[in-house]
């Protein structure tokens, strides 16, 4: 079960980024399949329907995610985990995933009593059986990212997809109503449990010796992963009870659209900090030299991502989604600020984890979630409107965000000055392309996709700018400019030799 890793700060660098690309083309060919599912489903079916499916989801997701204990995570840490530990883990996983399913059954009066949408109720039975797959599914699975093999990784994430993209499109068609999405849904999740048999051999058995030990890191992993579920939820479990179903399957959709590109692209990379940070975790300079990495390349990512859609909402809802998603827009530049926001701070609970410390990792959790909830209800309640509640995620999020890295600095061994310059560059590429972008629009008396192609295109070239500038100015340290330049020079040398 043990994998040979290099513990070179350049071999580490390497399969990090080499990780990361594996990820990332997991979850663009996800989402790049879920976009044109999007476009598809946005004109089959209606708002009231993707909010019925979102209630359903919810009630099961609020059981399902204390089936999150972190006993994957336990044993990509561990230094040397025994077949004990693997059949451990897959006991605890077992043991919760049938436990939890038979809850969910009991709970789903709640479609009534608090949603007031009754076609919820045969949806959140269905997911019961949803739950009782994950339990059961190999454990095994988890060798992709312990040695990290992420092109299976690649497969196992990208075939499920495959296999329900079709068949909800098709039902789509058919029946015109949420029962193509819980087709959809049901059938990515069989698919995951059936693979996670094929490409990998390990087969569990029921096994109890480990389970303290896992547990010892799997309890605080639980605690952070409520946490993060329902810092996810609050607004919407909210804006259910007031609002119904097809104000929800617009806040539903205006969220996923929105948090597209920021969290897409840095998940892929904070999965892959994990494994790689705990073959160093107690190399300090090592360390903090990988996190630092981690943190720039997150913030490029967010900037430019999550800014660039705030500016361009109007014209790819109308390019994208179409005429009855009209009340998303003014939901989505908040919303899309927001996740990017959050975004850049995501890595700090991957790095409490990495040096033993997931206790602090979930303080901080509930740390964010009760911030959210004591300002998210009063506005809510008080407003009844949705952009209200937008913003107040947003302006929550900026608060909190630092408080992660004050947190972080003085055991994981780097300053708030480390942080300041890490950020200080994308953050001012970021407002830049947005001043020039919306000048621009002053200037633009059209709509539409061609309005579209120019701010996006007016958009990059701003960004890569005014980034390229600044480093040029700082010294060109070592980071992704360098590569970018390398890779320039690379291309203009070839074509040098082919002239």
């Amino acid at each position: 079960m043990t994998a040979s890793l290099p513990k070179d700060e350049a071999a580490l660098q390497r399969h990090m980024v080499r990780g990361s690309a594996w990820v990332i083309s997991v979850r663009w060919s996800l989402r790049f399949l879920g976009l044109i599912s999007t476009i598809v489903l946005a004109r089959l079916l209606t708002p009231a329907d993707y909010g019925i499916v979102a209630i359903a989801s919810m009630i099961v997701g609020v059981v399902e995610v204390f089936s999150r204990t972190g006993q994957m995570s336990a044993i990509v840490r561990h230094p040397n985990p025994t077949r004990e530990h693997y059949d451990s883990a897959w006991t605890v996983s077992l043991v919760l995933g049938f436990g939890l399913g038979a809850i969910i059954w009991v709970l789903t009066p709640l479609t009534t009593a608090y949603f007031h949408e009754p076609r919820a109720t045969p949806i959140v039975e269905i997911l019961a059986f949803r739950t009782m797959l994950s339990g059961a599914q190999n454990i095994g699975v988890v060798n992709f990212q312990r040695k990290l093999q992420f092109h299976k990784q690649f497969w196992f994430s990208v075939i499920p997809t495959l296999v329900s993209f079709p068949l909800t499109i098709a039902s789509a068609f058919m029946l015109r109503n949420y029962w193509a999405l819980v087709i959809g849904l049901m059938s990515e999740y069989v698919t995951t449990f059936t693979l996670s048999y094929i490409l990998e051999p390990f087969r569990p058995r029921i096994g109890f010796s480990k389970i303290r030990e896992i547990w010892a890191f799997s309890f605080w992993s639980l605690a952070k992963n409520v946490g993060l579920y329902f810092n996810s939820l609050v607004d919407r479990v909210i804006i259910g009870g007031f609002a119904g179903s097809a104000a929800m399957g617009r806040y539903q959709v205006a969220a996923d659209v929105s948090q597209m590109p920021s969290q897409e692209l840095v998940n892929p990379i904070v999965v892959v900090l994990f494994p790689v940070l705990s073959q160093v975790q107690h190399d300090h300079e090592k360390r903090v030299k990988l996190y630092l990495t981690v943190l720039y390349w997150s913030a490029l990512i967010c900037t430019s991502t999550a800014i660039g859609v705030a500016l361009v909402t109007d014209d790819f809802v109308d390019l994208v989604l179409g005429p009855k998603w009209q009340d998303a827009k003014p939901l989505m530049p908040w919303l899309a600020l927001s996740f990017g926001v959050l975004a850049i701070g995501n890595s700090v609970y991957t790095a409490f984890d990495t040096i033993g410390m997931p206790r602090m990792s979930a303080r901080m959790q509930w740390l964010r979630l009760s911030g959210l909830a004591l300002a998210i209800i009063p506005v809510a309640y008080l407003t009844h409107d949705l952009v209200a509640v937008a913003v107040t995620r947003l302006l929550v999020t900026i608060a909190i965000t630092p408080t992660l890295f004050l947190a972080l600095s003085p055991v994981f061994g780097f300053t708030v000055r480390d942080i300041a310059v890490t950020l200080w560059r994308p953050m001012v590429a970021g407002l830049t392309m947005a001043v020039i972008v919306l000048s621009a629009n002053t200037m633009i008396s059209f709509t539409g996709p061609l309005r579209l192609a120019i701010d996006v295109a007016l958009g990059a070239a701003s960004y890569t700018t005014t980034i390229m500038a600044l480093w040029n100015l700082v010294g060109r340290p070592q980071g992704p400019e360098s590569a970018f330049m390398n890779r320039v020079s690379s291309g203009w040398a070839l074509l040098g030799r082919s002239g």
